[in-house]
């Protein structure tokens, strides 16, 4: 679970950013919230934030700087001695003389697998790591665990580090909590797994979305996973496709055995599955039998893509710890009930039982509701005109705290009112033809 991300100098990121999902202190729609931990009742969190803006506002790089972060911490020790650390990790803001070479910063408070608050801070340029902290909470009182400085070499342990004999020596370019994430100590094992067990796609690129299929349909064909098939047979069934139920059926590699052997292994990894909807057969308005019908040619986009994003969704409620899932995009392809539909799985605390967390970035503003979302859970990305990208609540907007709860967001962000709207100048454009 996230607490609060914040960056500096990513992409279109420049100066440091905050992005919160602390709950304010509003009683309204106490199903979207929840208490993470047993020691801080005064800590309450969001189950779900939505993040608007126009097209290239940067909305998207939060979601981005999530992806590599994530991948950083997990791929670090992939650098060898004289490395530097590739560009799609260090990606800093371009628009300034001084920004294109400084530092990215990157800060995240989180609660971990053990239920405990954590926070991590990583601060690195293209040559080497220039700081890597990681704290735990006790109560409301922060122990450091680790932390590096500018040297690199040695990580320096404190009080919140467990086992105190373990090697400090690190790499100018691997990251410490990466090093021994994969290692016997299970204090660090554990960070380390959850940002391992991270969600992030952006389903608006086809190779991330055949991927996430990929995944869904594994996952559907595992014997073990009995309730898991039932549920998201009878998400597609309730979403109105006219499915009765689906099924994935697992092809046998002696069907690939005519392609050339270079390609062979990738091509049965992309078709290994294929999953078909289960279809009544009519006969003068009665069924009289059940037809099967492919999703990779006679089923609709949309059926897809609600196959691939309900099973992530459904996999994230059915595991024992929280999960936190990002996804960019996500309503693409999607009616906006269904996408709504999905998105209040989340505040139900039925279905979400382990309090797993969405954050999702989307032009749709029917998602905009008032009986969906809290002022809180409402975030927008917007440029100034130096090309920097700013981030802010609904909750941030003064004039809004003695406002009605109810407000109708959708209108308001359409007209202008929370800004993160393009400001398209027609008249500009069409002069080019007088």
């Amino acid at each position: 679970m996230i607490v609060d991300l914040t960056c500096k100098n990513f992409r279109s990121i420049k100066a440091e950013q905050i992005f919160s999902l602390e709950a304010s202190s509003s009683s309204l729609k106490p199903s979207n919230i929840f208490t993470p931990t047993e020691d801080n009742e005064n800590l309450r969190l969001i189950k779900s934030a939505v993040i608007y803006g126009s097209n290239a506002s940067g909305k998207s790089n939060l979601i981005r700087l999530m992806w590599t972060m994530r991948n950083f911490i997990l791929k670090s020790t992939e650098l060898k001695v004289g490395d530097p650390i590739p560009k799609k990790y260090y990606d800093p803001f371009l628009l300034d003389t001084i920004s294109k070479y400084a530092p990215i910063e990157f800060k995240i408070d989180f609660i971990a697998i053990d239920k405990k608050r954590h926070r991590y801070i990583l601060k690195f340029n293209q040559e080497q790591v220039l700081h890597e902290y990681l704290g735990v909470y006790n109560s409301i009182q922060i122990s450091k665990i680790f932390e590096r400085k500018n040297d690199n070499k040695f990580v320096e342990f404190r009080n919140g580090m467990q086992n105190k004999k373990e090697y400090k020596r690190i790499s100018k370019t691997n990251l410490y909590i990466s090093t021994f994430g994969n290692s016997t100590n299970e204090q660090m094992k554990k960070i380390y797994l959850y940002f391992k067990v991270m969600e992030i796609w952006n389903v608006i690129y086809s190779q991330h979305t055949s991927e996430l299929t990929r995944k869904i349909q594994e996952l559907f064909n595992k014997p073990e996973n009995e309730m898991f098939r039932r549920r998201l047979s009878k998400l597609i069934s309730v979403a109105d496709t006219k499915i009765n139920s689906i099924e994935v059926a697992e092809k046998n590699e002696e069907e690939f055995v005519s392609l050339p052997e270079e390609v062979r292994e990738n091509i049965i990894k992309r078709y290994k599955y294929e999953t078909f909807g289960i279809h009544s057969v009519f006969e003068e308005e009665r069924q009289v039998a059940l037809e099967r019908l492919s999703f990779n040619d006679q089923e609709s986009q949309g059926t897809r893509m609600m196959f691939a994003i309900g099973g992530l969704i459904l996999e994230a409620f059915s595991r024992p710890v929280p999960t936190v899932v990002f996804l960019d995009e996500f309503d693409n392809s999607l009616h906006p009930d269904l996408a709504k539909f999905l998105v209040e799985l989340f505040h139900n605390p039925k279905v979400n039982k382990n309090n797993s967390q969405l954050i999702f970035a989307t032009h749709e503003t029917t998602l905009l509701d008032k009986k969906v979302f809290r002022k809180d859970q409402i975030w927008f990305g917007e440029k100034n005109k130096f090309g920097e990208t700013e981030f802010y609540s609904v909750k941030d907007f003064k004039d809004l705290k003695n406002v009605r709860s109810d407000i109708p967001f959708d209108k308001w962000y359409r007209t202008g009112k929370f800004g993160a709207v393009p400001n398209i100048r027609k008249f500009e454009f069409i002069a080019e033809y007088e």
